[in-house]
């Protein structure tokens, strides 16, 4: 089995927005609600990738496409959020696990003491990886916050 290794996406902030939103359409409902926390309309889809201002981005690449992608906020004090997708047909290939991992060793790096990852509650798959990497978890109604502490 290959090492799955996310790049660090360096595109012009147009041509990132534009990737972003690409790797969004390609999500089905059902990911999109994970990745958004709701169901999401078109028009809110497109105004999000293009008012995205991520302090980084990672992505896995294959067939021509990010397929795998994290955006890494840096907010005040110390902290962080991350949000990450992975279109559906690459589901279950370890590409949320690396991008994950790839993410917190950023934070790190750019010296954030703790990462936020808001999730909805149905979304076992993120929920186990901020257990797994120490984060505690706060259940708000049908959605909960991790936050990790580095």
């Amino acid at each position: 089995m290959q090492a799955i290794t996310p790049q660090s996406v360096s595109l012009s902030l147009p041509a990132l927005r534009r990737t972003l939103l690409r790797h969004y359409r390609r999500l089905s409902e059902a990911s999109r609600r994970l990745r958004f926390m709701g169901g999401i309309k078109e028009e809110v889809l497109t105004q999000t990738a293009n008012s995205a201002l991520p302090n980084g981005i990672f992505g896995i690449e294959e067939d021509g496409a990010y397929r795998g992608i994290l955006e890494l906020h840096i907010l005040e004090d110390g902290r962080a959020e991350i949000g990450l997708s992975v279109e559906d047909a690459y589901q279950g290939r370890g590409f949320g696990r690396a991008l994950f991992q790839r993410g917190l060793s950023e934070a790190r790096a750019r010296q954030v003491h703790s990462v936020d990852v808001h999730l909805s509650n149905a979304n076992a798959a993120i929920r186990k990886l901020c257990l797994e990497m120490g984060g505690d978890m706060r259940v708000n109604g049908m959605d909960s916050m991790s936050r990790i502490t580095l």
